[in-house]
């Protein structure tokens, strides 16, 4: 090649990457800075409009947040309801904030809205019903555990259903998907937990997996992007092995596309445990 030419082309490569290596230090710095000032990740905000907001448990009761587009605070609330929250939605008009109610035993959604002022309390499942995932589709449904006949997944929208196996289920998580439901969790048989897929549409369980990658299986984190479900799975063994996985799955029949695996942590030398 010319060497004339090397240096130009050198330039060129250099500044084709520059903007992705701008973008990966901006998010750094936004990641470090809500670390720093709040204690949370970029992943815990839920936006509305042109603002950021987010949660955390207080005594008697809880703390709402609400930042402006650089990320600074510009508003606190508490709200002295004892709740357990457990995640927040926007529909682009409200927040919903689905928690817990400790002393009505009971799962319970607060409509909110920009201004963090209470619009509408609703109550939704049964007592003792545990909150696990919150949707906004067409409309707002609920992912709830429910204990009434074992441990069994309900899902609560404008009308509420309870999905049943021959097992226990620990829901985790709910995913839109062409008219249905994605839902990700465990579930428990007599070898231990493995991971759970189903897909739901109108209160009907259309195809349901297990995948057993060790001996307790737990789904952490779920995307759904470019018509794959993208799960990170931690699996543990009754030594207390740990190994990461990422998963990509076809969400149409369950079908396991790609398996890498993550981090592992060896379980810890007899003499060393207590």
């Amino acid at each position: 090649m010319n060497k004339k030419l090397i240096l130009p082309l050198l330039l060129l490569i250099g500044c084709s990457k520059t903007p992705n290596i701008q973008n990966n230090l901006k998010e750094v710095n936004i990641e470090n800075k809500l670390i720093n000032n709040y204690q949370i990740s970029k992943s815990s905000l839920t936006k509305l409009n042109n603002n950021y907001y987010f949660f955390a448990p207080a005594n008697n009761g809880i703390n709402l947040f609400k930042l402006n587009q650089n990320y600074d605070l510009i508003q606190k609330k508490h709200i002295n309801m004892l709740l357990d929250p457990k995640k927040m939605v926007s529909n682009n008009q409200n927040l919903y904030l689905l928690a817990y109610d400790q002393d009505k035993n009971r799962p319970i959604i607060l409509v909110l809205d920009k201004n963090l002022n209470i619009k509408k309390v609703k109550y939704i499942g049964d007592k003792f019903d545990e909150p696990r995932d919150i949707v906004f589709d067409k409309n707002l449904t609920t992912l709830l555990l429910t204990y009434k006949k074992g441990a069994d997944i309900k899902i609560a929208s404008t009308k509420t259903y309870t999905l049943s196996l021959k097992e226990n289920q620990f829901p985790k998580f709910i995913k839109s998907y062409k008219g249905g439901f994605l839902i990700i969790g465990s579930n428990q048989n007599s070898k231990g937990e493995d991971l759970l897929i189903m897909y739901v549409k109108d209160g009907k369980i259309i195809w349901a997996k297990t995948y057993d990658f060790g001996m307790e299986d737990t789904p952490k984190k779920v995307a759904l992007k470019n018509n794959k479900l993208i799960i990170d799975v931690t699996s543990q063994d009754y030594m207390g092995a740990l190994q990461e996985y990422k998963i990509e799955v076809n969400p149409n029949n369950g079908e396991i596309l790609k398996k890498e695996k993550g981090l592992s942590l060896k379980p810890l030398p007899l003499k060393f445990r207590t």
